[in-house]
């Protein structure tokens, strides 16, 4: 059920379309390794296009949220995912000329929220 709401409240959604719509070099689940630190490193992005000049890369969050204070629960997510996504677009940088935008997806609660 709760894969069936993320999905359907992602399509029926124009935030969500935009997000699965055929851009430029567009990618799911997209496994890549960086040499970060000098370490090398396996990462997986689950959306990375380019639109409008810029790379994005969009990390899937089906978490929910009931209750009060949604904002303090998304600045909570930005904070507890701001360095995996990092680490995504230093690894991405690394062969990327354009700028590059990191975002999380709620679908269950339709939301992107940009992380810098």
């Amino acid at each position: 059920r709760r894969t069936r709401k993320a999905v359907e409240t992602c399509l029926s959604s124009e935030t969500g379309r935009w997000i699965l719509k055929d851009h430029e070099a567009a990618r799911c689940e997209w496994a890549i390794t960086a040499l970060l630190e000098g370490q090398p490193v396996n990462l997986v992005l689950d959306r990375t296009f380019v639109d409008e000049e810029t790379r994005w890369i969009i990390d899937y969050k089906t978490s929910s949220h009931s209750g009060g204070d949604l904002e303090g629960f998304l600045a909570s997510e930005e904070e507890r995912y701001r360095e995996q996504l990092a680490r995504y677009r230093e690894a991405v940088a690394l062969k990327e000329t354009r700028p590059i935008r990191t975002a999380l997806y709620f679908p269950l609660l339709d939301r992107l929220l940009e992380v810098d």
